[in-house]
């Protein structure tokens, strides 16, 4: 299912809204983005599909962020760890996707910095 970059803002406020710990909610909010649509490979099955990844945080001194994805591993684990640019644009591992924002923010290069 196609989303538009509305919708995955709002999936993203309702992740944030779940969020208690106002001192986490304080490292994430600089780092949001305006979501956008980023075609990322998939690495397993059918070979160079790719899958639209809406990026919604990002940190630019790891190139690294946050996309929300409800295809490959999602919709069981949208919120994914992904490479801003460069070679690794792919949707990378399972173990770099979670069921949640707070949860990937938290595995995330961009915690605690």
């Amino acid at each position: 299912m196609n989303l538009s970059q509305s919708e995955v803002q709002s999936l993203l406020d309702n992740e944030l809204k779940s969020i208690s710990d106002a001192s986490l909610i304080h490292q994430i909010r600089p780092l949001l983005i305006t979501p956008h649509r980023v075609e990322r490979e998939w690495d397993y099955g059918e070979e160079r599909r790719t899958y639209p990844c809406w990026t919604v945080m990002a940190h630019h001194m790891t190139n690294s962020g946050i996309a929300y994805c409800n295809q490959g591993f999602g919709p069981s684990h949208p919120w994914g760890l992904v490479f801003l640019s460069g070679d690794m644009m792919g949707m990378g591992l399972k173990a770099a996707w979670f069921d949640s924002f707070e949860i990937a923010f938290k595995e995330s290069m961009a915690y605690g910095w």
